[in-house]
């Protein structure tokens, strides 16, 4: 009768989801956690979520650059309209391509009058804030861009002059 008793709890278990939409996440309801139950195979895993929801609008580029400047004790960048559209342009490029680091040629981006004499870029999930190369130069003017890649990280550009 033990071992009748056994199998038919085995039986039980093995059809017993370890996860799905009436187990509690383990994270919470926290739409910021990054960290979501997943199917793969007849199995669940923990996986880092593909797409970030966040109800605090994420701030500008420039002030994201800024506001890093700031806590660091550096005076703000000047923004300059066409390095901005430049960094733009770069960072659509990036997140369409999940580009973690520069293109082949950044400059290419910039619209012509602009003039750069560095860029920086990253690829960080959103609630890191904003990261780049260049975020602390001494340089007075810079533009900066972000654009949200399929995998959920930002792709941030910033040229600075």
């Amino acid at each position: 009768m033990t071992r009748l008793t056994a199998l038919f709890v085995l039986a039980a278990l093995s059809s017993v989801s370890l996860a799905g939409p009436d187990r509690p996440n383990p994270g919470g309801g926290d739409a910021s956690n990054p960290w979501r139950w997943a199917d793969e195979g007849g199995g669940y895993w923990w996986r880092w979520r593909t797409t970030t929801t966040s109800a605090v609008a994420a701030p500008s580029p420039m002030d994201a650059v800024n506001q890093r400047r700031a806590q660091r004790g550096l005076p703000p960048f000047v923004e300059d309209p066409l390095l901005s559209q430049g960094a733009q342009a770069a960072a659509e490029y990036r997140a369409q391509r999940l580009m973690e680091g520069h293109t082949g040629n950044d400059f290419q981006f910039l619209p012509p009058g602009a003039q750069s004499h560095a860029a920086g870029c990253a690829a960080w999930p959103p609630h890191l804030g904003w990261g780049s190369c260049c975020s602390e130069d001494r340089a007075t003017y810079a533009g900066a861009g972000w654009a949200m890649g399929a995998d959920g990280r930002r792709y941030m550009h910033l040229f600075v002059r």
